[in-house]
C-alpha cells in the first residue's frame, strides 16, 4: 500500500509529568518499538571511572523484583519482546530498546520500569558482570600495545576535550576494574530519573499506548541532568601520528592513511551539505585513487556531528610504498574541488542523492533509532521533507566551503 506524501519523521510530541515523549504511527508496522533514552554515556563518567554507565547498563539485566534473576529475564524477553530486549551505552548517551506486538505493550512497560529503576545491583552480580565488561573491552583494544596507542591518540587529538579521557561507551580496562558498587549507585541515582530522559515510540502506535506512559511515569524519582563540562577543541598536539603494526600488536600486510578534523558541533542545517560534501568527495577519491592510479582497495569519508563536537574522517588503505602517492592524491583532489574542477560532478551526486531521499525505505526499527540521535543533538526529529527541502538548497559553492573547513590544513592530523 502506497500512502502518497507520508512522512516516516514526521513525529509527535508530547511531554508527560516532564518526560519528552515522541511517537509515529507507521500504517504497515506490525509491532511497536521503544525507546527509553538517558542522556547520560562514558564522557558524564567521572575521570578514572570511564565505563560507569556502561556498568549500570550491563546491570539491569541481572535482576529486579518482577524478575528477580537472569534467566527469568531471558524469559521475559524471549515471550514478551521477540527475543529484542536490549541495552547500548555510547559517549553521551545509554538507551534501552525493544520491540513488542501491541497486546504486549502493557505487560512490556511494566518490566522494563521495574529492571530499569528498581535493579537489585547485588555485589556478585556486579562482579560477575565486571568480568564479562572487562572480556568486551579487551575484545575492542586487543592487547596492551593497541590500549597504548588508542589512549595516545585520543590524548593528541582531543587534547583539552573530555573527550581525551576516553575512546568507546566501554571504558579503559584499567579503569573498569576500578569501578565500585557505590560508584554505580551514584550513577544510578544521579541520572536515571525524570529530567534526564526522553522516550520513543514508534510502529503500531495508538493514543492508547501514549495514555499507557502515565503509569509507567508514576513515583519516578526527578534528576538535574547533569551538567557536562567538555572543555575547549584545540588543535591536535603535531600534525601526524606515525606507527607500525608492530608498535600497536597488530600484524598488517597494507597501511593505512587518515585524515581526521575535530572541531566544534555544527548547526542541523548544514546535515544535507555535509552528506553531499561526503558522497562527492569518496566518489572522487575512489574514480582516482583506486580506479585510475590502482593506488589502494579502500577509501571512505566520514564526518559526524555529535552533541558537542564534529568529528572528519577520511581513510585510505594501501601499500606501504604507495603511502606517499596516497597523500598527495587526496589534496589533489581536494585541490581540485576547491577549484570547480567538479561542478558536473557534483550536479549529478546531488541529483542522485535527493532521488536516495525520496525512495528511502526505512523499517521501524531504523526510524526509531535515527530519532534517537537527531533528539540528542537537536533536540527535534528532522523530516524526510526537511532534509529533501535542504538537499534542494545545496550549492557547489556551499561545497566547497564545507570541505575547505573539514580539511583545513591547520586542523587536519594525519595518522598512518
Amino acid at each position: 500500500m502506497n500512502i502518497k506524501n507520508f512522512d516516516p519523521y514526521d513525529f509527535s510530541k508530547r511531554e508527560i509529568d516532564g518526560v519528552p515523549i515522541y511517537y509515529k504511527n507507521l500504517p504497515s508496522a506490525p509491532c511497536i518499538h521503544i525507546r527509553i533514552v538517558f542522556n547520560t554515556g562514558t564522557l558524564d563518567d567521572p575521570i578514572g571511572k570511564d565505563g560507569l554507565s556502561h556498568f549500570f547498563e550491563h546491570l539491569i539485566f541481572k535482576g529486579c523484583p518482577t524478575l528477580p534473576n537472569e534467566k527469568s529475564i531471558r524469559e521475559w524477553k524471549i515471550i514478551n519482546t521477540l527475543g529484542t530486549w536490549n541495552g547500548v551505552t555510547g559517549l553521551d548517551k545509554t538507551y534501552y530498546s525493544l520491540k513488542c506486538l501491541p497486546e504486549k505493550y502493557e505487560i512490556v512497560l511494566s518490566g522494563m520500569k521495574d529492571m530499569i529503576f528498581n535493579s537489585y545491583l547485588k555485589d556478585e552480580d556486579i562482579e560477575s558482570e565486571r568480568k564479562v565488561i572487562l572480556q568486551e573491552s579487551w575484545n575492542y583494544f586487543k592487547n596492551e600495545k593497541s590500549l597504548k596507542y588508542h589512549k595516545e591518540f585520543a590524548e593528541k587529538l582531543f587534547h583539552g576535550h573530555i573527550h581525551e579521557k576516553t575512546a568507546t561507551g566501554i571504558g579503559w580496562p584499567d579503569n573498569i576494574e576500578k569501578i565500585t558498587k557505590n560508584d554505580i549507585i551514584s550513577r544510578y541515582k544521579e541520572s536515571y530519573g525524570i529530567g534526564n530522559f526522553f522516550i520513543i515510540l514508534a510502529g503500531s502506535v495508538e493514543e492508547k499506548h501514549i495514555e499507557l506512559l502515565k503509569d509507567f511515569l508514576k513515583n519516578l524519582r526527578k534528576v538535574n541532568r547533569p551538567s557536562r563540562n567538555s572543555g575547549i577543541l584545540n588543535k591536535p598536539k603535531g600534525k601526524s601520528f606515525i606507527t607500525t603494526a608492530d608498535e600497536i600488536g597488530e600484524i598488517k600486510e597494507t597501511a593505512r592513511i587518515s585524515l581526521y578534523r575535530v572541531a566544534e558541533e555544527r548547526p542541523y542545517l548544514e546535515n544535507e551539505i555535509r552528506n553531499i560534501s561526503r558522497i562527492l568527495t569518496s566518489d572522487l577519491l575512489i574514480e582516482k585513487l583506486r580506479t585510475e592510479d590502482k593506488l589502494c582497495y579502500f577509501v571512505s569519508v566520514n564526518f559526524w556531528n555529535e552533541k558537542e563536537y564534529s568529528f572528519t574522517n577520511l581513510n585510505v588503505k594501501a601499500k606501504e610504498s604507495d603511502i606517499e602517492l596516497v597523500e598527495k592524491g587526496v589534496w589533489n583532489v581536494l585541490n581540485k574541488i576547491y577549484n570547480g574542477k567538479y561542478i558536473d560532478r557534483f550536479e549529478v551526486v546531488k541529483k542522485m542523492y535527493i532521488e536516495s531521499l525520496k525512495a528511502s525505505e526505512r523499517l521501524s526499527h531504523d526510524i526509531a533509532n535515527d530519532a534517537i540521535d537527531e533528539v540528542l543533538r537537536y533536540g527535534k526529529i528532522i523530516t524526510q521533507k526537511e532534509e529533501i527541502s535542504e538537499a534542494e538548497k545545496v550549492t557547489y559553492k556551499n561545497v566547497v566551503k564545507f570541505i575547505k573547513w573539514a580539511f583545513d590544513p591547520e586542523y587536519v592530523y594525519t595518522e598512518i
